[in-house]
């Protein structure tokens, strides 16, 4: 069994194309779900542990398009367009949870859908901000518009901590 992590996939966002606040370069809202779909089903088995951190779907519809979703064992971090719809969303998540500690590898992370509320102990796996940044320090943002409109495993999860903790420097990161 491996950890995947995504956040932000918005199903049945109408807002896409190039004038749109996400710039989702999808043409039709149906060429978006299906896109997010098949990168999860292509990636993550039905015996894995999908982790979405965050901001599920726009509507009802676009709840309902979890049911194509062949992995068995979802988890929910509640993001700020899930609230509303918790009583629809509860029929496809294994377990819910407003933000979740975890470990993945031997790191011990913090799963939370915004990155305001990051722990300094931990490292941090948030969504909310789409693909405005993919890292900063101690903290990697799992939206599926910085990662190619897929899921993100647990190897590269691990990866990019390794790089952000060993292998940039001072330089990397404006501290304003």
């Amino acid at each position: 069994m491996t950890k995947y992590f995504t956040a932000d996939l918005h199903l049945n966002e109408c807002r896409i194309g190039t004038n749109n606040l996400y710039f989702r370069p999808f043409q039709t809202v149906e060429e978006q779900n299906r896109t997010i779909i098949t990168h999860l089903n292509d990636m993550v088995r039905p015996q894995d542990e999908l982790y979405i951190v965050g901001d599920v779907a726009v509507d009802a519809a676009g709840v309902g398009l979890l049911q194509q979703v062949a992995c068995r064992n979802k988890i929910l971090i509640v993001g700020n367009h899930d609230g509303d719809k918790l009583n629809l969303l509860q029929k496809y998540f294994k377990e819910i949870y407003e933000s979740l500690d975890l470990r993945v590898g031997d790191v011990d992370c913090h799963l939370n859908h915004y990155p305001l509320n990051h722990v300094p102990d931990r490292f941090n796996i948030v969504g909310h901000i789409h693909g405005l940044w993919k890292v900063k320090p101690n903290m990697v943002n799992v939206g599926v518009d910085a990662w190619h409109f897929r899921p993100v495993s647990e190897a590269e999860i691990l990866f990019v901590y390794d790089s952000i903790k060993n292998h940039y420097d001072g330089h990397v990161f404006v501290h304003c």
